[in-house]
Order: structure tokens, then sequence, then C-alpha cells
């Protein structure tokens, strides 16, 4: 199914599962404080080198890594959102960690019928 892209490229959809990108887009957010070379990020993932190069080139036109000298690394402000994230889901855990909700399902007795249709 086609979407509608702004020519801005503000609304680009996200780095798919599955694709040559996400897989180095993961790798550069697992160790966020490390550059790696094309060719070691070839190593660690199945990208094929070939398309290592073009791929990391695509995702720094978009803002998502940086280049360091030969070295490939996560851009700052994705860092930056990322620990953000684990920041939130920790204070999120701290704060309703202990919520048996979905653990114990007891409190399905006390809710009220709402038929054969709901």
């Amino acid at each position: 199914m086609p979407i509608k892209i702004s020519p801005s490229g503000e609304d680009t959809p996200p780095v798919g599962p599955g694709t040559n990108a996400h897989e180095l887009l993961a790798v550069l957010l697992d160790h966020s404080d490390m550059g790696f070379s094309p060719k070691e990020l070839a190593e660690i993932t199945d990208v094929p080198h070939s398309s290592v190069h073009k791929t990391l080139s695509r995702l720094r036109d978009r803002g998502l890594v940086r280049k360091v000298d030969s070295y490939w690394a996560v851009a700052e402000d994705v860092t930056a959102s990322e620990v953000a994230n684990v920041v939130s889901l920790q204070q999120i855990e701290a704060e309703y960690g202990d919520d048996a909700y979905g653990e114990d399902d007891e409190w399905a007795d006390e809710a009220p019928d709402l038929g054969e249709n709901a």
C-alpha cells in the first residue's frame, strides 16, 4: 500500500524490521557509546558488506546515524531519545511494577457482564 511522503521528509516512515537499515541501527543502538567500521558491521550483522555503506549513508541522511572518521555510530539525538525511553520505562516499572493486573485475574469476577457482543 503506497503512503504519501512530504517533500521535506518530515513524515518519512520509521526503519522497518527485517531491513538492512533496521539490523544496522539495532547494533548501533545496542552499542551507542561505540563506533564501527562498515566491515565490522557486516561481520556482526547479516547485511552484505556491499550494502552496509549505502544503507548507513541513507540512515545518515535521515539523521539516525553519524560518521566519525571512518566509523559509524548512532546519532547523538537518537541516543538521547533511546535513553529517555529507557528511563521512562524504568519509571513506569518503578511506579506500577507490582501491579497484579494481568497476573491475577480476580478482578474479572467483579467486572460487570457486558453481554455476548462485548
